[in-house]
């Protein structure tokens, strides 16, 4: 096997790649310790927040499987964590009974704007040797790229595609 060697580009999607890695690694783990002094735990509460988005949608656990990219055993256990909590409510659909379609609480918007308040000063912290402008454009960015990703989500590489299968 051939070794080709990165170009400068190439060299700074590799490292971009792995930091953010490393980020979300980084994240998740004081996301997790954060969470364990509130109502819900970082699942529940990412997938509670799914929904204040747009807070008069309603979401079938079929297509929150697909948008939060997890499986549907997963996803029907916190639903049905976030049901019982009185966050989500649920309504059958008219023409099939066992299609259930969910949607935000007000009790769950408020739950999520507390959580949110609760959890600024981490927030904070984490940004508060940045400048307005690095923030500014380190959002525009991050939401060019979690655009790209949604929009992308099923576009791999012929290469890849074919291992993923």
């Amino acid at each position: 096997m051939s070794k080709k060697k990165l170009n400068p580009r190439q060299k700074t999607e590799v490292r971009m790649t792995v930091l953010l890695g490393i980020i979300q690694q980084l994240l998740t783990t004081r996301q997790n310790r954060l969470f364990a002094d509130h109502e819900l735990n970082l699942s529940q509460f990412g997938l509670l927040n799914h929904f204040t988005h747009d807070p008069e949608r309603s979401w079938t656990i079929t297509e929150l499987v697909e948008v939060m990219e997890m499986n549907q055993p997963g996803i029907t256990k916190i639903a049905t964590v976030l049901l019982d909590k009185g966050l989500l409510q649920s309504e059958p659909d008219e023409a099939d009974k066992r299609k259930r379609y969910l949607s935000i609480s007000r009790k769950g918007m408020a739950l999520c704007e507390d959580t949110f308040q609760s959890l600024l000063p981490e927030i904070s912290h984490i940004f508060g040797e940045w400048h307005n402008q690095e923030l500014e454009g380190f959002h525009t960015q991050l939401e060019k790229l979690m655009n790209w990703l949604d929009e992308h989500r099923h576009d791999y590489p012929h290469e890849i595609s074919r291992k993923l299968s």
